[in-house]
């Protein structure tokens, strides 16, 4: 008996250790996702941060930029999401997740930063009406009922050996 007690408190510590299995699976984006509407609302928590956000495109404004759907229950302004290329179009209504940093829409800071943004690609009223506002630069946008890629890698980036081969 006091046997198969030591025994069970030496093994009892390890036995938990794979029950997290599907939350291995799940990417780290995937559990630290945040509210379109949160970011709409308290922008100046968001800005400068990467942030993944998990939502229903709510508009296609061209076939790099969209707005997404937010929570009813926590609705405010719009988040507009805007991407350096698209490998497919953003179909609206269609659950995305997307991966970027969050800035605020300052034409000439986005072109100082961003080689590829050229405002006269994009539609000017709906520039002016984001003006200031909040926007998703986006690295990777994922349809998540499609399961592919639309911008960006299609997974993150792994770390690099710490003894790298040498170059060829």
């Amino acid at each position: 008996m006091r046997l198969s007690v030591i025994a069970m408190l030496v093994v009892a510590p390890f036995m938990s250790l794979g029950c997290d299995r599907d939350r291995d699976r799940m990417g780290a984006t995937e559990q630290e996702a945040v509210d379109a509407s949160e970011i709409a609302k308290r922008p100046d928590q968001f800005y400068g941060r990467p942030v993944t956000v998990i939502a229903d495109v709510e508009k296609v404004h061209g076939p790099t930029v969209f707005t997404l759907e937010e929570n009813a229950a926590l609705a405010g302004p719009d988040v507009l999401v805007i991407m350096p290329k698209a490998e497919r179009p953003v179909e609206e209504d269609h659950e995305v997740m997307v991966h970027g940093t969050v800035r605020p829409m300052v034409v000439a800071d986005l072109k100082r930063d961003y080689a590829w943004f050229d405002p006269s690609g994009y539609d000017q009223e709906l520039i002016g009406r984001f003006k200031d506002r909040p926007v998703i630069i986006a690295d990777s946008v994922r349809d998540q009922e499609r399961g592919d890629v639309i911008a960006g890698a299609a997974r993150r980036p792994t770390m690099p050996a710490e003894n790298p081969p040498p170059a060829q």
